[in-house]
């Protein structure tokens, strides 16, 4: 079984940069992935220009958002020497949303994440936050991946003991989380902090997706991926979406490592101490690759 790990993170220094500052994503370059683009990180020339020796890294956001809210993530792992994109799924970031939107199901999700690891060239470490966390699962089960690191993710239907919750109904999209829902369950912030940068950017999610997550609709195989990887738990998510133990058994599933990140909410990539959480990916890469 792999080592579990507790990681308790001091505030990071701030650097004089708004967390919740996303522009970096309006500048980088893109590309087409199946019926989602990439959002190419500065140091990514190992992804277009032949194998690296170490991997890069593909990061998949969760519900409502978009490769937007690794801009914090893309530019720091790519002064760090990596490699580095995100992926906008179909319907989400800045791609819109067709009539057949409403169907689409974390299973489609997962299509656009494999085109992405397509359109890449070399290793891949493919990262998922929240309900990407299954998409990036179901890609690496049909892609060789190098590792897999999940970030506060949603659990597969095979979890024993997972969580369902009450689906939403499947008639029509489901409106962005609203400003008090942003403050309390992704940023476990003040209720007076402006999160104004963050409602300008979120999207409507599928139902379809939703509903794959909340009636835990999607299993995926351990023995499928056999890549290592790491599961990084939220110390101040909410306990009715992550209660205390699923993500270490989400972990354990998969034979992956497990840190707690005490004082980082459910959004860490851009929580105010954004940079701890993107330091701790950091150390497992090269304590794993160099």
């Amino acid at each position: 079984m792999a080592a579990m790990t507790t990681a308790t993170l001091a505030p990071a220094a701030s650097l004089g940069i708004d967390p919740l500052d996303f522009g970096l994503a309006d500048r980088l370059a893109t590309r087409p992935a199946g019926q989602g683009r990439l959002l190419i990180g500065k140091a990514a020339d190992a992804f277009t220009s032949g194998p690296c020796a170490r991997p890069g890294l593909l990061f998949v956001p969760g519900a409502y958002h978009g490769a937007w809210c690794f801009a914090h993530y893309l530019d720091y792992f790519a002064h760090a020497g990596l490699a580095c994109a995100a992926v906008d799924v179909r319907g989400h970031g800045p791609l819109p949303q067709h009539a057949d939107f409403i169907r689409a199901g974390i299973a489609d999700l997962a299509q656009d994440v494999i085109a992405a690891l397509d359109v890449l060239d070399g290793p891949v470490i493919v990262v998922g936050h929240s309900m990407g966390a299954l998409p990036a699962l179901l890609a690496a089960t049909q892609r060789p991946v190098t590792g897999v690191i999940l970030m506060a993710p949603s659990p597969p239907a095979n979890l024993p003991g997972a969580l369902a919750l009450p689906p939403v109904p499947e008639d029509a999209v489901r409106r962005a989380p609203a400003d008090t829902e942003i403050r309390a369950r992704f940023l476990a912030t003040s209720p007076e902090r402006d999160v104004s940068a963050v409602m300008r950017r979120i999207t409507p999610e599928s139902p379809q997706v939703l509903n794959d997550r909340y009636l835990l609709r999607v299993p995926v195989d351990p023995a499928a991926i056999t890549a290592p990887g790491l599961c990084l738990e939220a110390g101040l998510d909410t306990h009715d979406r992550h209660p205390p133990g699923q993500d270490r058994a989400i972990a354990r599933l998969f034979g992956f490592d497990h840190a707690v990140l005490a004082g980082q909410p459910h959004c860490m990539m851009y929580g105010d101490d954004w940079r701890a959480s993107a330091s701790v990916i950091l150390d497992w890469h090269r304590k794993r690759f160099g």
